[in-house]
């Protein structure tokens, strides 16, 4: 906003805020004029005459405007804040409004920053919130006059075909537009005493537009769901859920509910991903002190610090998983280990995890975030570096299995052959249960059936199409020849090949190429092989020579790519580092003996090869589990993300 000549007043106390009185006219084309006032929220709050109403509505194109005089002085705004003005306008009463755009100095860093801190409860104390969402038309003026006014009393009857046109002018008239896509406006629906739907002139109580066209009598508004099963009135009944179970916000759940749930709408910053939630988070006192507002930080640091927040209340593998929801790596702007809030979520299933050492916990899993670097430390061991890769894998869902009929033939051979040798059965030991089964006498006739499932593997592979444009040439037909080599050595190992009892590659296969499976590990990964050898599921932004590591207290794998610092920035984070490490305890509380967790990683002394990388994502290789004690190595390492 551009306030040309008008100047703001400090705001004088911490709870103080501005309103707009909008002074009246009878024309809708007569030039909005008002002037701003200064109040306090407290005295908002037992105010009985003159209540305000808070605006929620999308600020629109900036190059797009209109103008306001305040106190005789011309104001620019958005053309969206000027259009809903005029019909907020009254015809012969001043108005006093709230409004983001007009009430805060925008160009004060330090006032936004402490009245982002007071939007919930400018929400809670308004007298109404009036949720503007543009012009109106003939069907929008015909779907609000078609709502109840349950204040009254009164519900219209409607037959089946009316209520059809009006829910469908609705999904193509109404709920369509932005204000349903934007991060802002659930805390701004979710905390209002009382909401109204505004089109134009014409507006209608939140409830009523709900009930409308969420439900079809009185009294059905809790009990009901949408009975047109398409995404908008979906998005809308869970809206409206929301709204009737947040309880002024104390029920819409914890930070990191909130940002999954509204993970890729849209805001005109970016930062306000985190902190349009800190009004209604169940944590959000936590959450202001791990990450308060502030409009100075870079949006790198507000998402690398909201990561650190999830890793510090969660744990490494829920933020893992946050990072395998969002496809592409990180264009240097966000690390690689922070997510992506801007980023819509990847249909991809989760990573695979083997049920071996599941119970096998580590006691504490040290991490450190640097916050000058933008950097998170973790300890962790390498595993191996990619050689081939594949092609990316379709979803399951779209391929013809039933069409597969000699695989799926060779599959029930195989079950059969476990069936009729007395099944599987299981082992256990002190890492977890094993199934196994007996091939006893039929061992020559398993190996050529299991010869022919991985033949069955290699001729899919064949037609699989590279939808990758960057992928080098010939790269899939190498990692098919390192996949037979790699099927080979299987041949005659004493492990499941097929049914949901087998377990890491075999298992992803079979599910995978199953023809009632509902999701996959696979859908949208690639297959990858290690120079030493392994075979695994990786992301399918992986590339050769991208680094395999486990990482202390993660039930999978990472891969992660080498990143290049500088010697001078290097000696500082090595700096900061030691700092970090002092005074560490050892992962082990004193006394404590557990020999089944790894406790060979000490944090005293030196760290030995500190390295840099970019996350990619989880992974998982066949026969390797995540932190099996023969596999630690004699020195600690701790990986650093760089981004």
């Amino acid at each position: 906003m551009d306030p040309g000549t008008f100047r703001y007043q400090h705001l004088s106390s911490p709870n103080a805020i501005r309103l707009l009185i909008l002074e009246p006219s009878k024309d809708q084309d007569e030039e909005l004029r008002g002037t701003l006032i200064h109040t306090t929220l407290e005295d908002c709050d037992y105010e009985l005459i003159e209540a305000y109403t808070a605006l929620s509505y999308v600020w629109g194109d900036p190059t797009l405007t209109g103008t306001l005089t305040l106190s005789g002085h011309v104001f620019t705004i958005t053309a969206t804040l000027a259009d809903a003005l005029r019909d907020l306008r009254d015809d012969t009463r001043p108005r006093r409004i709230w409004a983001d755009a007009l009430c805060i100095d925008q160009t004060n860093i330090s006032e936004r920053n402490s009245q982002v801190g007071l939007m919930g409860l400018i929400y809670r104390v308004a007298g109404h919130t009036v949720i503007f969402l543009g012009p109106s038309t003939p069907e929008t003026d015909r779907v609000l006059q078609s709502a109840p006014h349950s204040s009254m009393n009164f519900y219209p009857s409607w037959n089946q075909s009316q209520r059809h046109e009006i829910v469908q002018a609705a999904r193509f008239e109404i709920l369509n537009r932005p204000w349903f896509f934007r991060v802002w406006i659930f805390q701004e629906l979710i905390l209002s005493r009382d909401p109204w739907v505004q089109i134009g002139r014409r507006r209608v109580r939140w409830k009523d537009f709900c009930h409308l066209l969420l439900h079809n009598g009185p009294n059905s508004l809790s009990r009901g769901k949408p009975d047109d099963g398409e995404e908008p009135l979906r998005m809308l009944d869970r809206m409206n859920r929301s709204y009737i179970n947040g309880g002024g916000g104390n029920n819409a759940g914890n930070m990191l509910a909130l940002l999954q749930a509204r993970r890729g709408l849209g805001a005109t910053d970016a930062r306000d991903f985190v902190f349009a939630h800190l009004g209604i988070a169940s944590d959000q006192w936590n959450v202001a002190q791990s990450v308060p507002v502030d409009y100075c930080s870079a949006l790198g640091h507000v998402f690398a610090r909201m990561a650190f927040y999830i890793l510090e209340t969660e744990d490494v593998e829920t933020l893992i998983t946050l990072l395998d929801q969002q496809a592409g790596v990180s264009n240097g702007e966000i690390p690689t280990w922070a997510p992506d809030w801007r980023v819509v979520p990847s249909p991809c299933a989760p990573m695979y995890k083997s049920n071996k050492l599941s119970h096998a916990r580590v006691l504490l899993a040290p991490t450190l975030f640097l916050e000058k670097h933008n950097i998170l430390g973790l300890v962790g061991h390498s595993v191996g570096t990619i050689k081939d890769v594949s092609a990316t894998f379709p979803m399951s869902s779209t391929l013809d299995l039933q069409g597969m009929v000699s695989y799926q033939a060779t599959v029930s051979k195989i079950a059969a052959l476990y069936n009729s040798t007395g099944g599987v059965y299981y082992r256990g030991d002190s890492s977890g249960q094993h199934a196994m089964v007996s091939i006893r006498n039929r061992e020559e006739e398993h190996l050529e059936l299991c010869r022919g499932l991985f033949e069955e593997w290699a001729r899919f592979l064949e037609h699989l199409p590279v939808t990758c444009p960057t992928d080098p040439p010939h790269q899939h037909e190498q990692f098919i020849e390192s996949l037979r080599t790699w099927t080979e050595g299987q041949l005659g190992k004493p492990r499941i090949f097929v049914t949901s009892e087998s377990n890491d590659l075999m298992y992803i296969m079979w599910t995978y190429l199953h023809p009632k499976a509902t999701a996959s590990s696979l859908d949208g990964r690639r297959l990858a092989t290690t120079h030493d050898g392994k075979l695994g599921l990786v992301p399918a932004q992986a590339q050769k020579e991208d680094c395999i590591v486990n990482i202390l207290g993660c039930q999978v794998a990472l891969v992660v790519r080498p990143v290049k610092v500088e010697p001078e920035e290097e000696k500082g984070i090595h700096e900061d580092l030691m700092f970090k490490l002092n005074g560490r305890q050892s992962l082990q509380e004193p006394g404590e003996k557990h020999p089944q967790y790894l406790d060979r990683l000490p944090m005293h002394g030196p760290v030995v090869g500190v390295e840099h990388y970019a996350v990619i994502g989880s992974c998982c290789f066949d026969g390797v589990d995540p932190w099996a004690v023969n596999q630690i190595p004699k020195g600690s390492s701790l990986p650093n993300e760089k981004s």
